[in-house]
C-alpha cells in the first residue's frame, strides 16, 4: 500500500542546491538586494524579473519581515528593532525555522537552519476544475486606530541605483491590546466594510484592510477521488479592497459577483 500523499496538481517545485540557498540568504539578509533566483529562476519556471518581493522569516527568537519593490530590501530589524528579531548572519543560521521569500508568481522556502530549500510556481498544465489552483486573501485584521497601527518612519533620501530616488517601502507596527506586536511591510490601513444591495436581492459586501494573499494547490486521492488542499504558496501583501473580490452575501452566505 502506498501511503505517500498525492502530489499537488499544477505545481512546479525545484529543490535548491547549497549554493542557491547561500545566495538567497546572502542577497536578502547580508547585502539587502533583490533575490536573483526569483528574478532568474531555473529553466521551466516563469521568469518575471522586477516583480515586488516580500519576506517572512520565522526565527527561534522572533520574526523578520520586509519588502523589496525595486532594488533594495527594507527589513523590519532596522526599521522596528524593538519589535523585530535581528537577521540571521552566516554564523547563526541555526536560528532559522523557516524563511519565505516570494513574489506574485513564485516562492522560495528555506527550512530549519537554512539547510534545505525549494522554489515553487505554477506548472503550465491544464487541470480539471476541482484541481485548479485557487487564490485566497487573509485579512490581517488587528485593532483599528493610530494607537494600534503606527507607521515606522525611515530616513529621507532613500535611493535605488537603477530606479532613481524612491520612497522606501512602508512598514507598520501593528499591536493588540494584549501587547502582541507585528511589523508588517504595508501602509497602516484600518479595517472597514461596506454593503450594497443588488438588483437581484442579494447584498454585495466589500472589506478594506491589510491582506496576505495565498495560492492554494489541490490534490486528489487516487483511491477515493477526494480532493483537498495540499500546498500553499504566498503571493503578496496588499492594502485596500479584498484582492479576492467581494465577500459572500452577509445574510445568506452565498457567493456574490459584481456585474
Amino acid at each position: 500500500m502506498n501511503l505517500d500523499p498525492p502530489p499537488p496538481a499544477g505545481l512546479l517545485r525545484h529543490e535548491l542546491t547549497p549554493g542557491q540557498i547561500e545566495a538567497v540568504l546572502e542577497q536578502v539578509f547580508t547585502r539587502g538586494v533583490r533575490c536573483g533566483l526569483l528574478d532568474h529562476p531555473p529553466s521551466g519556471f516563469p521568469a518575471r524579473a522586477g516583480e515586488p518581493q516580500w519576506l517572512l522569516a520565522e526565527l527561534g527568537d522572533g520574526r523578520v519581515t520586509g519588502a523589496c519593490p525595486h532594488e533594495r530590501w527594507r527589513l523590519s530589524d532596522l526599521g522596528a528593532a524593538a519589535s523585530s528579531a535581528s537577521v540571521p548572519g552566516p554564523g547563526d543560521r541555526w536560528r532559522i525555522l523557516e524563511v519565505l521569500v516570494f513574489t506574485p508568481h513564485a516562492q522560495i522556502r528555506l527550512g530549519e537552519g537554512g539547510e534545505h530549500g525549494w522554489l515553487s510556481a505554477d506548472a503550465p498544465e491544464p487541470l480539471p476544475a476541482p484541481l485548479r489552483p485557487r487564490d485566497r486573501a487573509f485579512l490581517l485584521r488587528g485593532h483599528n486606530g493610530p494607537e494600534y497601527r503606527r507607521p515606522v518612519r525611515s530616513a529621507p533620501g532613500h535611493r535605488d541605483p537603477d530606479h532613481g530616488p524612491q520612497e522606501p517601502p512602508p512598514l507598520t507596527l501593528a499591536s493588540e491590546p494584549d501587547g502582541t506586536r507585528a511589523v508588517l511591510p504595508l501602509d497602516p490601513v484600518d479595517t472597514s466594510g461596506t454593503t450594497r444591495p443588488l438588483d437581484d436581492g442579494s447584498t454585495l459586501a466589500r472589506t478594506v484592510g491589510m491582506w496576505l494573499t495565498v495560492r492554494e494547490y489541490w490534490a486528489e486521492d487516487p483511491a477515493t477521488g477526494a480532493v483537498g488542499v495540499a500546498f500553499h504558496r504566498l503571493t503578496g501583501l496588499h492594502t485596500g479592497p479584498d484582492p479576492a473580490g467581494p465577500g459572500p452575501d452577509p445574510g445568506t452566505g452565498d457567493p456574490v459577483e459584481e456585474v
